[in-house]
């Protein structure tokens, strides 16, 4: 932070453009040494924060009003969520930070515009789908999918996704940890992930966080319900 606030201090007096472009480097480095190092703290945070009663629904919603101002104008996103969604007891920070780094990682599969739709639902999941699953048990869930049109990913790739630094982009452009990062804070919810991809046809990953009452107890679904 203080190398930031230094070097934008300084761009702001400097009149030399070759000292000015050096300095908008240095600033660069040093935002994303910064992101690093948020992403290895939450990476082996574990579980910490403040945990609270989320609603998936408002957290997709804020995200894609980020992404609107924020990616280009070639990717289109919706947000779509199920009425009456359950909630989930979780960090509202840690929340964010997973479906912006899926986000981030759609619009990094879409170099040429696409389509990025965010979907949130109530989910539930009996033995037959948990057990056909890693990570999944039967129970009541909040689903959120965000899936893109992308160039899609190949099975050896998709297999190593969520391992720490593994990255297909290039040099400068991925820390590595975005996914692993993800994965962790899911996993240390309760949840789990799954992904579907193949070249050239886009990706869809699903989140799905337990669904809890406002006791905050896992809600538990009706015998004859399933996914």
């Amino acid at each position: 932070v203080p190398i930031m606030i230094t070097t934008s201090a300084m761009i702001e007096e400097e009149t030399d453009a070759r000292r000015m472009a050096d300095l908008a480097m240095i600033e660069l480095a040093a935002k994303r040494g910064a992101d690093v190092v948020r992403q290895l703290l939450s990476f082996a945070r574990g579980e910490g924060g403040r945990r609270a009663h989320v609603d998936l629904g408002v957290i997709a919603t804020e995200v894609r009003n980020f992404v609107t101002e924020t990616f280009p104008k070639s990717v289109t996103m919706s947000v779509e969520v199920e009425p009456s969604l359950w909630r989930v007891l979780a960090d509202p920070t840690q929340m964010h930070q997973v479906v912006t780094n899926l986000c981030v990682n759609a619009r990094d599969a879409m170099p040429n515009g696409g389509t990025l739709a965010i979907t949130v639902r109530n989910a539930v999941i009996d033995e037959v789908f948990a057990g056909m699953h890693l990570d999944a048990h039967p129970g009541a869930y909040v689903a959120l999918e965000v899936v893109d049109t992308g160039t899609g990913m190949p099975a050896h790739v998709v297999e190593r996704i969520f391992e720490p630094f593994f990255t297909t982009k290039e040099v400068g452009k991925g820390t590595g940890l975005g996914l692993s990062t993800v994965h962790t804070i899911v996993l240390n919810h309760g949840g789990f992930v799954r992904v579907y991809s193949e070249v050239a046809r886009g990706t869809r990953f699903e989140i799905h966080l337990p669904a809890v009452d406002g006791s905050g107890a896992r809600i538990e679904p009706e015998e004859d319900a399933s996914y």
